[in-house]
Protein backbone atom coordinates (compact mmCIF):
# COMPACT_ATOMS: atom_id res chain seq x y z
CA UNK A 1 0.00 0.00 0.00
CA UNK A 2 1.33 3.40 -0.94
CA UNK A 3 0.45 5.92 1.59
CA UNK A 4 -1.13 9.12 -0.75
CA UNK A 5 -2.71 11.19 2.33
CA UNK A 6 -0.82 14.40 4.54
CA UNK A 7 2.39 12.29 5.45
CA UNK A 8 3.27 13.65 9.00
CA UNK A 9 6.46 11.45 9.90
CA UNK A 10 8.31 9.13 6.88
CA UNK A 11 11.02 6.73 8.46
CA UNK A 12 12.55 3.72 8.05
CA UNK A 13 13.30 0.48 9.81
CA UNK A 14 15.88 -2.09 7.51
CA UNK A 15 14.40 -2.11 4.21
CA UNK A 16 11.46 -0.82 4.93
CA UNK A 17 10.01 2.75 4.58
CA UNK A 18 6.86 3.83 6.65
CA UNK A 19 5.08 7.14 6.26
CA UNK A 20 2.58 7.91 8.59
CA UNK A 21 -0.86 9.94 7.37
CA UNK A 22 -2.84 11.75 9.49
CA UNK A 23 -6.09 11.69 7.11
CA UNK A 24 -7.95 10.07 9.71
CA UNK A 25 -7.87 11.94 12.64
CA UNK A 26 -6.32 16.20 10.75
CA UNK A 27 -10.03 17.32 10.95
CA UNK A 28 -11.53 16.60 14.61
CA UNK A 29 -12.46 18.69 17.04
CA UNK A 30 -11.18 18.43 20.65
CA UNK A 31 -14.37 16.17 21.50
CA UNK A 32 -14.07 13.85 19.06
CA UNK A 33 -9.97 13.56 20.13
CA UNK A 34 -11.17 13.20 23.38
CA UNK A 35 -13.62 10.57 22.75
CA UNK A 36 -11.06 8.62 20.53
CA UNK A 37 -8.86 8.56 23.78
CA UNK A 38 -11.65 7.03 25.98
CA UNK A 39 -11.98 4.60 23.45
CA UNK A 40 -8.80 3.88 23.05
CA UNK A 41 -8.19 3.94 27.25
CA UNK A 42 -11.38 1.62 27.79
CA UNK A 43 -10.11 -1.11 24.66
CA UNK A 44 -7.21 -1.13 26.90
CA UNK A 45 -6.84 -1.07 30.45
CA UNK A 46 -8.68 -4.65 30.25
CA UNK A 47 -5.50 -6.55 28.20
CA UNK A 48 -3.07 -4.50 30.60
CA UNK A 49 -4.59 -5.70 33.42
CA UNK A 50 -4.26 -8.84 32.36
CA UNK A 51 -0.53 -8.70 31.59
CA UNK A 52 -0.12 -6.83 35.20
CA UNK A 53 -1.64 -9.77 37.02
CA UNK A 54 -0.04 -12.31 34.85
CA UNK A 55 3.21 -10.82 35.68
CA UNK A 56 2.84 -10.79 39.26
CA UNK A 57 1.60 -14.07 39.54
CA UNK A 58 5.23 -15.36 38.05
CA UNK A 59 7.07 -13.38 40.95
Amino acid sequence: MVATGNVVREFTIGQTRIKICDDHCRNKTKQDVEEILRRIAKNAIGPLSVAINNSHEKN
